[in-house]
């Protein structure tokens, strides 16, 4: 709700209200009730404001039960607020009276209580000499409190920011202000494109909502963006911002390219965001960029990799990661890459929203998804189970796998039957995603099977310790079987390894895989 002054009042229950800027309290202007008594800090959030005006139950007269509160202002509170504005709404529009002292205030006041008081029933209303001596007291200590100086508080409604002192002595400016529905907050959610979502929901790393193709939002419609309180102003800024960023994002539909990202020709993106946390694991982030089509889906198949290029510091620098979105994820790409270690951290860390860098497909597993049967293909063989080996930021492109492995018709009973992950890393904050893949493995009891193992575990730790073992490898994954396909991604010590142990324990090597085998091009730097 926004405090509105009241329209004129010879149509008092007109629904159009003239809006009551911010800075009428801003400025100084404080709100009294109809027993002449301020009720809150009128520096306070518009919904706290808007409630304590309904709460007072002072019913404008003829105007379907609407509750007010006079908003008065003195001279040096005018002179704050702007003369010239004040004069919009005293002159032009008759909004505003002028009283020349308190005993004009207390008239002005009781005049209009009267007429509250008859269209609710009331028969308590004070007389004028009464609402008089409440106005000396309650602007008495007003004036001495918001002249004490920085520290002063008042004792009633806790206020402690005093734009100017008001006190006993006139003229006063006065209006009749009521709380009325002028944003309201919520309506559509849009993600960073400005993409309407939709209310489906379902786990996910980025969140349950898709978006609801070719439609976009800006502006007052996506109220959300704001919470439960917006700021004042904000509509106009989101307007601009979002706005041109869902016009940007529309005229990408005529895009004819079929998919995003080429196998072949280097293809410029723009970054949409960037997502860092607890829930990415230390020392990462998530880069979301936008596709050059919004309908576009990026081109690749589960399990390849991608190459970003940029000028850095003069030196135009490459690095390769694995998509942790799916193929048919339109619009956009999301990767996941560390900011804390490595050659290209003071690079990749740099990215900002806005930011533009080159990608190209470079190739890795091409892993193929076969819904009429079920079943993942790799190779020309049906794939019903997956056993997953990942080390640090090499989970990027099993989240892409489980992802698609959890969708039905895959999850399904006789389809794959069984995802085994296990996981390892160096300290236990470095398990990026941990808290949603243990919710994976929660939601999907009979499907996904989830290890962690840490080297430097913290104290009451009672999952794995050390590295990726024979030991760990034996009762963690599934043994070897023709429907099995095992994934490794991590640094090249573990991928050797993890390979040699599963050699030696029987596996078939032609479906035991590292995430950048089978491409003649450079590895993938997870």
């Amino acid at each position: 709700r926004q405090m509105c002054i009241r329209d004129s009042p010879k149509d008092p229950g007109n629904a159009t209200k003239f809006l009551g800027p911010e800075a009428l309290r801003g400025s100084g202007g404080v709100l009294i009730n109809t027993c002449g008594k301020r009720f809150v800090n009128e520096l306070d959030l518009r919904s706290v404001v808007s409630k304590a005006i309904i709460d007072q139950q002072d019913v404008y007269p003829k105007a379907n039960g609407a509750k007010f509160a006079f908003c008065v202002l003195n001279e040096a509170a005018v002179k704050l607020f702007g003369p010239a504005a004040l004069g919009f709404y005293k002159d032009k529009q008759g909004l505003v009276s002028k009283v020349a002292d308190l005993d004009g205030l207390a008239e002005h006041i009781h005049a209009t209580a009267i007429m509250s008081a008859a269209d609710s029933n009331k028969t308590d209303t004070p007389s004028q000499a009464t609402i008089k001596e409440q106005l000396t007291e309650t602007l008495s200590a007003y004036e001495k409190t918001s002249s004490s100086g920085k520290g002063a508080m008042c004792p009633t409604t806790k206020k402690s920011v005093f734009p100017c002192v008001v006190g006993s002595e006139g003229p006063f400016y006065v209006s009749l202000v009521t709380p009325s529905i002028h944003y309201t907050m919520g309506g559509a959610a849009i993600n960073a494109a400005a993409e309407v979502l939709s209310n489906h929901r379902s786990s996910g790393i980025f969140g349950s909502r898709r978006p609801v193709a070719r439609l976009f939002g800006a502006g007052e419609v996506t109220g959300g963006v704001h919470g439960n309180n917006r700021l004042g102003g904000n509509s106009l800024l989101e307007c601009v911002v979002f706005g041109r960023i869902a016009g940007d994002r529309a005229a990408t539909i005529l895009q004819r390219q079929c998919s995003g990202i080429s196998f072949d020709d280097w293809t410029t993106v723009q970054l949409r965001e960037v997502r860092e946390g607890d829930v990415y694991g230390h020392g990462s982030k998530v880069l979301r960029f936008n596709l050059p089509g919004s309908l576009q889906p990026s081109g690749l198949t589960l399990g390849q990799f991608v190459g970003i290029r940029s000028e850095w510091d003069g030196r135009q620098l490459v690095g390769y990661y694995s998509p942790i979105t799916l193929p048919n994820d339109y619009g956009v790409i999301g990767l996941l890459a560390r900011v804390d270690k490595g050659t290209l951290k003071d690079w990749i860390g740099s990215l900002t929203p806005g930011d533009t860098v080159q990608i190209r497909g470079f190739g890795g597993l091409q892993i193929l998804r076969m819904p009429s049967k079920g079943c993942f293909m790799f190779n020309n063989t049906p794939i019903r189970k997956i056993a997953m080996i990942a080390g640090g930021t090499g989970i990027a492109p099993m989240l892409q796998l489980i992802r698609a492995a959890l969708k039905q018709p895959y999850c399904t009973p006789g389809n794959i039957s069984s995802l085994n992950l296990v996981y390892a890393a160096e300290e236990f904050d470095e398990l990026t995603y941990r808290n949603i893949l243990l919710q994976y493995e929660a939601d999907h009891p009979k499907h996904f099977n989830l290890h962690f193992v840490v080297n430097n575990p913290p104290p009451g730790w009672i999952g794995g310790v050390g590295f990726v073992s024979e030991q760990v490898l034996s009762r963690h994954i599934q043994r070897p079987s023709a429907d099995l396909l095992v994934v490794i991604c991590g640094p090249p010590v573990m991928q050797r390894v993890v390979k040699s142990i599963l050699q030696s324990q029987g596996y078939d090597m032609d479906r035991v895989r590292t995430v950048d085998e089978t491409s003649s091009g450079p590895s993938a730097k997870l």
